[in-house]
């Protein structure tokens, strides 16, 4: 009996040492229709976009949703993926406003909106893809930073109720019957009030569901200092289900991109 206590106790320690967790097992390759998705902040900088043009090709994702571009970017992506992605909508905007996607599958309708609160467009598009038609909103929420771009205790507080108005604004916009993924930076965890507020309204994280702890933003503040974050984030609506994501640490921007494979949880009919 005392070996086995111990026993039981050592599974214990080796599981909390370990992150057992009860995380659900991926599928990549679903025998049902699916589409793959990624979503990636490739940074206005451009900073190697070498690295971030040959992970989007070996990914080989169906549609790419893309945030900090602007007409190098949207030039260069092109010129690399435009036999793959036939399908693309680029919109520029000022810095690290710029915002696009791109497809395999046609683009049936693509929508900018300004926000009132927020610095950077979205973009809602209307996809026609294997599981039916999808919205996709890509959004690029205000980073937590002041009116004039500088760290500040008060930005950094008052960021999560920024981000639930900008996506209150955006969300207006969608046609509530038709299955939506809503995805891109939002610049804060799922344990923030912004994805709170979405999972409450019945959206799933595709990350949590098979990963809890890998971080999708690295920036680095000093010689071995690193600031570390879930920022980017797939979420979709009760009409769909997510068979698999992860995060791939493509050193190319601060941000690392995002995929998931998403399937149609019902019968799902263009009205």
């Amino acid at each position: 009996m005392k070996n086995l206590i111990r026993s039981i106790m050592l599974l214990n320690i080796l599981c909390l040492i370990g992150g057992c967790s009860s995380q659900n097992e991926a599928d990549f390759h679903p025998r049902q229709a699916h589409i793959k998705i990624v979503t990636y902040n490739v940074n206005w900088g451009f900073v190697n976009p070498d690295k971030v043009a040959e992970y989007l090709s070996s990914e080989a994702a169906d549609i790419i949703c893309l945030q900090e571009t602007h007409r190098r970017w949207e030039s260069f992506l092109k010129a690399h993926l435009s036999n793959e992605y036939p399908y693309a909508t680029f919109y520029e905007g000022g810095a690290a406003g710029g915002i696009g996607i791109m497809s395999r599958y046609e683009i049936l309708s693509a929508e900018l909106i300004l926000p009132e609160e927020g610095w950077f467009p979205a973009l809602l598009c209307e996809v026609r893809t294997p599981i039916g038609f999808v919205q996709i909103l890509n959004v690029h929420l205000r980073p937590p930073l002041s009116d004039q771009g500088t760290v500040s205790v008060g930005a950094y507080f008052s960021a999560e109720d920024i981000h639930c108005k900008e996506l209150h604004e955006f969300i207006d916009r969608i046609n509530k019957k038709q299955p939506l993924i809503i995805l891109g930076d939002f610049n804060e965890s799922e344990k923030s009030k912004a994805i709170r507020e979405l999972i409450e309204q019945g959206f799933t994280d595709a990350l949590s569901l098979y990963d809890k702890y890998i971080n999708t933003w690295e920036w680095k503040v000093s010689t071995g200092i690193k600031l570390k974050n879930r920022y980017d984030h797939i979420l979709y609506s009760r009409h769909l289900a997510c068979t698999a994501a992860k995060v791939t640490p493509v050193d190319a921007s601060d941000h690392f991109p995002l995929v998931a494979v998403i399937v149609s949880s019902m019968s799902n009919v263009k009205k």
